[in-house]
């Protein structure tokens, strides 16, 4: 079977490889002795997106993937959703862990509040776009043709996981793997809830995505340290995995999906 009669008929076992591919190889490349590689490209899923589309449809699945990653007309309430709920899941997880014997933020930790916004179209731009397009535009879909969508966000959230392998122990101290996992899985059936719930809108799990990364670990992450970090990020995955158990309990399996989305 040629490439392209397996990217029409299976196209998700020549994506996966295709975007660990495309994302590990800095981090491959470090394994072999070359200096100065390590980490993952974030675009590896984008780029394989792209490629698959184009390789099963041509430009008519291409223009349809570009298409909803600028998607903008949704209606308000999932804009709020994709900005905000991170930032609540953050601040409750926050006030559970100053409950529990971590010290409040001083002003001084707070006033680096301008970074947030500084870095947020940074994250936009390079992580989300890198991930989301894959991930959600390309794959989701590919998996909720098959399965239904709670069942594929688990799947892809599996797959999400395994994808930040280069990461765990270096960005992800070892202590707190557990609970980034945790987490992981609990942001998919979020972001899958997000997807299906906004017309297939790529660009709100974009800033989503970059709402998660740039007030969590690029903020409030940074105020502790040590048995309170740890703390944090065990109250912060479970809290995830509360709100993605509550929106699964009240949108029930198909996680809002329609059977059509109009342009």
């Amino acid at each position: 079977m040629s490439i392209r009669s397996l990217a029409r008929e299976k196209p998700l076992r020549v994506y996966f490889p295709l975007a660990f591919l495309l994302s590990w190889y800095p981090w491959l490349l470090s394994l072999l002795g070359v200096p100065k590689a390590s980490g993952i490209n974030p675009l590896g899923p984008l780029v394989a997106g792209l490629i698959l589309s184009g390789l099963a449809g041509g430009w008519p699945a291409v223009r349809g993937l570009l298409l909803r990653i600028v998607r903008v007309r949704v209606a308000p309430r999932w804009y709020a959703v994709a900005l905000l709920l991170p930032v609540l899941l953050l601040a409750s997880s926050l006030a559970i862990n100053i409950a529990l014997g971590a010290p409040a933020p001083t002003v001084a930790q707070w006033q680096k509040w301008p970074e947030v916004f500084a870095s947020f179209l940074f994250t936009l731009v390079f992580v989300g776009l890198g991930e989301e397009p894959g991930w959600r535009g390309y794959a989701l879909p590919q998996l909720q043709r098959v399965r239904t969508p709670l069942s594929a966000a688990l799947v892809l959230g599996a797959i999400w996981a395994l994808w930040h392998v280069p990461l765990m122990g270096k960005e992800f101290a070892w202590p707190v793997v557990p609970c980034f996992l945790i987490s992981v899985f609990a942001a998919s059936v979020v972001f899958a809830w997000l997807y299906n719930g906004a017309r297939e809108s790529v660009l709100l799990c974009m800033m989503m995505h970059a709402a998660v990364n740039v007030t969590g670990a690029g903020y409030v992450f940074r105020f502790y340290g040590g048995a309170d970090l740890t703390r944090l990020w065990w109250i912060y995955a479970l809290v995830w995995a509360t709100a993605a158990a509550l929106i699964a309990w009240r949108a029930g399996p198909a996680l809002g999906r329609r059977t059509a989305t109009p342009a």
